[in-house]
């Protein structure tokens, strides 16, 4: 169970989902209808996320200021019953982890996960996401770890690259997402010391975080054994 001081550090989630072919305008309107009510709630930060490039998997990431209010958020009455609905209505498959800062004299350990965000005042044209997909080829050899998505599935490349992306408070312009992970803090540093890196800089406005694991510290529908992902497939009929 995470201590008292880790769950009241910032905490990221990181959601990857696929929606029932045919309902993705419908569910696009459903879960526009729950932000007014996630940004109501104590701790809130931001909402995030849209497509990812070469994935059949669709991203959201959400940040509360600390995991007690996340958690409060996952307990509000709209959001368990949209949860419900998206389970039983609009989702075929999902994933969810959850990441934290580290608090006050702490050190970060064990695998951590890299929200890189790349703003700009409009979307990249296709010569310049080109660009910026062949300068990402290089993560795999800068030690960037396979990037899974249910347990022992993976993407074909090491990372998910999302946008361009809108955010909700909304924030002027718009902005790539960059979500990779890292076996340790060292590998994470190494990448953001890298040319790779530092060519995402001329695109536009780069800022990185770097979170460690956290495992849930209370009962979660679909959670794994080890705790830090919940899951869930829509199991196929023949």
């Amino acid at each position: 169970m995470a201590t008292a001081s880790a769950q009241s550090t910032r905490t990221v989630l990181e959601c990857g989902f696929k929606i029932i072919p045919g309902k993705e305008d419908k569910f696009a309107v459903f879960n526009d209808a729950l932000y007014p009510v996630a940004i109501s709630q104590d701790g809130f930060e931001s909402v995030y996320g849209g497509d990812i490039h070469n994935s059949t998997w669709r991203y959201v990431g959400v940040r509360y200021a600390s995991a007690e209010q996340m958690n409060a958020w996952h307990h509000h009455p709209r959001h368990k019953a949209a949860q419900k609905a998206a389970y039983d209505r609009w989702w075929t498959a999902v994933y969810m982890r959850k990441w934290r800062e580290t608090a006050p004299g702490e050190s970060l350990t064990g695998k951590v996960m890299n929200e890189t965000r790349l703003a700009m005042p409009a979307p990249l044209h296709d010569t310049q996401l080109h660009a910026l997909q062949k300068n990402l080829s290089t993560l795999e050899d800068l030690g960037a770890s396979p990037f899974e998505t249910l347990t022992g599935e993976y993407e074909a490349q090491p990372y998910q690259l999302i946008g361009p992306n809108e955010a909700a408070p909304e924030i002027g312009g718009v902005f790539y997402l960059l979500i990779t992970h890292w076996p340790s803090p060292a590998a994470a540093d190494a990448w953001k010391g890298s040319s790779a890196y530092k060519a995402l800089q001329e695109l536009g406005a780069l800022t990185s975080d770097t979170f460690m694991a956290l495992p849930e510290a209370f009962s979660r529908d679909h959670l794994r054994e080890d705790k830090l992902q919940r899951e869930w497939q829509l199991e196929a009929h023949g």
